[in-house]
């Protein structure tokens, strides 16, 4: 079977003097609509949107900062032979998701249980939440650069690459993360105890972040390290998993929130 999508080069658009690729655009409107999603939960559950709003800042924030960090160390250790240490600060310099995942985890805790004490998991969930609809716009925006070219294949949704079809993951992830964000969207109004859809996300995320490395060209000179077979992010995805399992275990006995569209829950003390 023949790819139906053609290839296309990277998108860009210029602004006056300036010329911003579709990436950008889109990771920034991924930011935006993640935020908005969050914050309108918030409001319906009664929550004070000014710790929802900072909290999703400092979160994104430091996933960027995560992101980097192992794009460094896990993916191109030889950045730093090539130009030093310096290089692990140098954000804008190359960014993993997963090192991304790693990094927000550590600023929502650190935001909601160190800066601003609150109910970690009534507000992280939150975030939660909005993350898949997100994540489908910034994939979308990792499609549109090829970011992630992956093994040459006869998958109907594969783009005709120069040297021929091959999966492009960023679309693979964006299609799969849409029935996730579906998925949330139809539970957005269940009854759900604190820390339900972040045990919820890392459960349907991890499977399927595992399998997509799978594709992952092999033959290219952008090619991942692999570590006994495994990408850094296949490694951290079984982690991961475990991680959800537990979060999944910890839900038991823990105390239901009320329906969002019953009123307004009553402010966690700060």
């Amino acid at each position: 079977m023949l790819a139906v999508i053609p290839y296309f080069s990277p998108l860009s658009f210029s602004i006056g003097s300036w010329t911003l690729g579709a990436w950008e655009i889109l990771v920034a409107l991924s930011f935006i609509c993640g935020l908005e999603i969050a914050r309108a939960r918030a409001i319906k559950l009664g929550l004070d949107v000014r710790d929802i709003v900072d909290g999703v800042v400092v979160t994104v924030g430091m996933g960027f900062v995560g992101g980097h960090m192992l794009h460094v160390l896990g993916y191109h250790p030889e950045l730093i032979q090539q130009d030093g240490w310096l290089t692990i600060f140098k954000v804008w310099g190359g960014l993993s998701s997963t090192g991304g995942f790693l990094g927000a985890t550590l600023g929502s805790v650190l935001f909601y249980k160190v800066f601003r004490k609150r109910d970690y998991w009534l507000h992280a969930d939150q975030i939660a939440f909005a993350f898949p609809f997100a994540w489908v716009i910034a994939r979308m925006g990792c499609f549109s650069a090829h970011g992630h070219i992956g093994r040459k294949s006869d998958f109907f949704l594969a783009v005709d690459f120069p040297d021929g079809p091959r999966h492009d993951l960023g679309l693979d992830e964006a299609l799969i993360t849409a029935v996730i964000a579906i998925t949330f969207f139809a539970l957005r109004n269940r009854k759900v105890k604190p820390g339900f859809f972040l045990a919820l996300l890392v459960t349907m995320y991890a499977p399927v972040r595992f399998g997509l490395d799978f594709l992952r060209n092999t033959d290219l000179s952008n090619a991942d390290l692999r570590y006994s077979g495994l990408t850094p992010a296949q490694w951290i995805m079984l982690g991961l998993f475990a991680v959800g399992v537990w979060l999944v275990w910890r839900l038991k006995g823990q105390s239901r929130i009320p329906d969002p569209t019953e009123g307004h829950a009553e402010q966690p003390p700060g």
